[in-house]
């Protein structure tokens, strides 16, 4: 079975939803070309599975980034999705910062000034929200998110674990519907307390694949509001980048190339591309 999913949920008839993403191999591919440090893959495996519950609500044709964003050691953290089916991740470190990260809480990585950026590109039409990177850790920081950019109840989990060379995150998103004249405010609130006391027994173990499939963690937590899986998606890392791309890049900034060829590194994937002058003047 593919480890590598995101599944969305309904509770107690539509009263609260959910999005559930776990990954694995996915998540391995996209770092091990990469040597950031055991810091820099946390982040940006957790950032990977929570931007896909974000993105869970977009039916399709949609594309979403998430970013951290500050000055130093971490200048940027940033997850690429496509159609919450594919996805790629980077992060840009202070080279001249002699820091290490290991020991550094989230605003403390960005330095002053950190943001958390979210956009969405729907059906020609862009939406982004912007909020300050305040709480220490990253499940607090998505916490805050909603709280400032959306207003709707909501609970955040998300754990990772990296071991002999094999990356796995997963993060849980519950969130309030808008209330239903079916049912009263004193029942929906009621059902939201439960919701919050279920997730709450949840270990960061038990998200992972060493825990329960997803379908039955899904179950077995959620199981006396009724819970029914709405949509599923695999997921895998995917990057864009070909050398006519890389090209057309270098085009676009005008850069003088000189009578040397160029060597361009994809920030995503890591992989080399050596442009010949001639492709640049063409």
């Amino acid at each position: 079975m593919n480890t590598d999913r995101c599944l969305s949920f309904y509770l107690s008839d539509g009263a609260m939803k959910g999005h559930f993403c776990r990954l694995s191999d996915s998540i391995t591919n996209a770092l091990h070309n990469h040597s950031y440090p055991s810091k820099i893959n946390t982040l940006l495996s957790e950032m990977t599975a929570i931007s896909q519950c974000f993105s869970m609500d977009i039916k399709s044709n949609s594309q979403t980034t998430m970013q951290l964003t500050g000055t130093s050691p971490v200048k940027l953290a940033l997850v690429n999705s496509l159609d919450c089916k594919f996805f790629r991740c980077c992060a840009t470190l202070d080279q001249a910062s002699n820091i290490d990260v290991d020991g550094l809480s989230v605003p403390q990585l960005f330095g002053q000034n950190g943001k958390l950026v979210f956009t969405i590109d729907f059906e020609n039409q862009h939406y982004q929200t912007i909020v300050e990177l305040s709480a220490s850790s990253l499940q607090e920081c998505f916490q805050h998110y909603f709280i400032q950019s959306q207003q709707i109840p909501t609970i955040v989990m998300v754990c990772s674990s990296i071991s002999d060379n094999k990356i796995e995150s997963a993060a849980l998103l519950l969130q309030k519907m808008p209330s239903s004249s079916a049912i009263n405010k004193e029942d929906y609130n009621d059902i939201w307390h439960e919701v919050s006391c279920f997730a709450a027994t949840i270990k960061p173990h038990e998200l992972l694949s060493t825990g329960p499939s997803m379908e039955r963690l899904i179950e077995l937590v959620f199981n006396g509001l009724s819970p029914i899986v709405s949509r599923e998606t695999t997921l895998a890392f995917q990057c864009t980048c070909n050398h006519e791309k890389i090209i057309n890049i270098i085009k676009s900034l005008d850069s003088q190339s000189g009578d040397e060829n160029l060597e361009v590194i994809c920030e995503y994937c890591n992989k080399k591309y050596t442009i010949d002058k001639t492709e640049i003047d063409s």
